[in-house]
């Protein structure tokens, strides 16, 4: 079952919108990235995280993952990384899409058990997020 997403996360999408990535601070890019990298992969998986946009911060929503202390759901995504790119993902999504496409099905099937994983939600990552903003 998907998450609650912090009530500030529309508030930090405005200031992307207007401003761009760049002009989040590292509390609103730990609020923007973890909150795309759920929507993704709860639409499509890990694979279709990686292929779309969000997948331009994945490296950056690992370290906001470890940030929060959301250790298991930063495991599941640094494996992700491992099985779709052998480390850290391109930041450029035709790279990231070129790359994904190379022995796309048996990545797909790795990816596939990884997204079960991350499905079963072991930890409550908002909450995590939630703390970790208010400190």
């Amino acid at each position: 079952m998907a998450q609650e997403y912090p009530s500030s996360f529309d508030e930090v999408s405005n200031k992307y919108d207007t401003g761009g990535f760049a002009s989040l601070n590292d509390k609103e890019q730990a609020i923007y990235t973890i909150w795309w990298l759920e929507a993704e992969v709860n639409n499509g998986g890990f694979h279709q995280y990686f292929w779309n946009s969000a997948g331009d911060h994945a490296a950056i929503a690992l370290r906001s993952l470890r940030n929060i202390g959301a250790t298991k759901t930063a495991s599941l995504l640094k494996k992700a990384m491992d099985v779709a790119f052998g480390g850290e993902p391109p930041s450029s999504r035709a790279d990231r899409q070129t790359q994904l496409e190379v022995d796309e099905v048996l990545k797909m099937d790795r990816l596939d058990d990884l997204d079960s994983e991350f499905y079963q939600y072991s930890e409550k990552f908002y909450g995590m997020l939630d703390a970790y903003v208010a400190r």
